[in-house]
């Protein structure tokens, strides 16, 4: 099975629920499999995330339909 690791700003579950700043595995139909949040680091009030080798940016929102 081929799959991809695309990164979001959001990704809604079928429930409603919402995580921000995620990295969402699918596989080659485009179904979700997996998720894991970005490594975020905290400055203060700075915050930022760490980029991710093989990690596809794709910006916007990811529902999962199935």
């Amino acid at each position: 099975m081929k799959c991809r690791q695309l990164g979001y700003h959001h990704l809604v579950f079928p429930d409603g629920r919402c995580e921000d700043m995620v990295v969402v595995k699918i596989d080659e139909h485009g179904r979700y499999i997996s998720h894991h949040p970005l490594h975020r680091e905290e400055c203060g009030s700075f915050v930022s995330f760490d980029e991710e080798a093989m990690v596809e940016w794709i910006g916007g929102t990811f529902v999962i339909n199935n």
